[in-house]
């Protein structure tokens, strides 16, 4: 029986292995990018997770500390994708000249499969457990407000969304499209890359600029994706490894303490990240040799999955605790229901991607170069 078990966790291991690495670990690819991706969506639990426990109820300790962290702090893994965004969007429009149709066709085809089974069973979960105020009651706005929805249009436009977390992506689409709009009207891949940097150095500062002007609905959060495009430049070279950890570290205790609010916080996140990944990126320092993990990997391959299906389970997971727990939430099952709740968020998200994301969206993965030193 034994030999039986240890032969099933084998081939379990290996399902895992062939399903989660999307190609030879040896090959070009940027490993330490993919455990990045890993932390970030990891963040994002730590938030909905710590978030959806305060609404049960925390007596003041080190629970309740660690869920007003976390249920700040947690939020900005987003952030973190927008820079691994920035960085390989832009980073792929300036290596070679590419068509504005399919570099769009090749986005949507990334974003929409797994989208689609998400927001379908998000509907349905709408119509059956009806939210006041949520879906318009005529049919033609009902029908305008889902193909908004459809079309990543809530998160720079104010409006409920289906799925919460879409937010982020309509964030993405936008970027993708004014990003290759720009880059492949104006030929940039044929620009002199300096005169790319200050052109981009030049954007940056006009986009923090105008952050501080207090403009109702200004996607601030878009900071990030300077940072990124910045680092496919190759610039980056000159932050030091431990600055890969100091760097975060201080930003998350300025997130926790709030000393830093509005967009200045954005600001000092959006430097935390851009030193991680320039760190990373270089495969420099322990950090970095962190990142590369493999089980922290293969779960930042799976990421997209992982982020549009965890918050669904961890909400269902605290409105059945709610009612047994008249209370609050005692700081023993916090803590001991958190690995619980994340494991369980792996299973739902393991199979999105291995039944949708990996063979819709994901194409083979040639051997690549990696985009500029940094």
């Amino acid at each position: 029986m034994k030999v039986q078990n240890l032969h099933s966790a084998a081939r379990a291991g290996r399902w895992l292995r062939t399903t989660l690495e999307l190609q030879d670990p040896q090959n070009a690819r940027l490993l330490p990018m993919e455990g990045l991706r890993g932390v970030a969506v990891t963040l994002v639990f730590l938030q909905h997770y710590t978030m959806q426990s305060q609404l049960i109820g925390l007596s003041p300790g080190p629970a309740a500390a660690v869920a007003a962290a976390f249920a700040t702090y947690g939020n900005l893994g987003v952030e973190l994708f927008f820079v691994l965004s920035g960085y390989l969007i832009y980073g792929a429009l300036v290596r070679r000249p590419l068509s504005f149709t399919k570099f769009m066709a090749r986005r949507l085809q990334r974003l929409y499969p797994a989208f689609l089974v998400v927001f379908a069973v998000m509907l349905a979960v709408t119509i059956l457990v009806p939210v006041p105020g949520k879906i318009p009651p005529g049919h033609w706005q009902a029908a305008a407000y889902l193909a908004a929805n459809l079309a990543f249009l809530p998160g720079l436009i104010p409006m409920v969304r289906i799925v919460d977390v879409a937010w982020s992506l309509s964030y993405e689409m936008f970027f993708y499209l004014v990003t290759a709009g720009v880059v492949i009207g104006a030929r940039l891949s044929g620009v002199a890359p300096g005169r790319r940097i200050a052109g981009l150095s030049v954007l940056a500062a006009a986009f923090i600029v105008v952050s501080y002007a207090d403009i109702p609905n200004f996607p601030v959060r878009m900071m990030p994706f300077f940072a990124g495009m910045l680092l496919a430049e190759g610039v980056g070279g000159w932050v030091p490894p431990w600055a890969g950890w100091a760097a975060p570290l201080v930003a998350f205790v300025a997130a926790v303490t709030g000393a830093f609010p509005g967009p200045t916080g954005e600001l000092v996140h959006t430097v935390a990240f851009f030193a991680l990944c320039a760190v990373c990126f270089r495969d420099a320092g322990r950090v970095s040799l962190c990142m590369k993990w493999s089980p922290l990997r293969w779960l930042g391959n799976m990421s997209y999955s992982y982020y549009l299906t965890h918050g669904l389970i961890v909400r269902v997971a605290m409105l059945a605790l709610a009612p047994v727990l008249p209370s609050g939430m005692p700081d023993r099952l916090f803590w001991a229901f958190m690995p619980v709740l994340y494991v369980a968020t792996l299973f739902l998200s393991l199979a999105l991607f291995a039944a949708v994301e990996k063979p819709l969206s994901l194409q083979p993965a040639p051997k690549i170069r990696r985009i500029a030193p940094v």
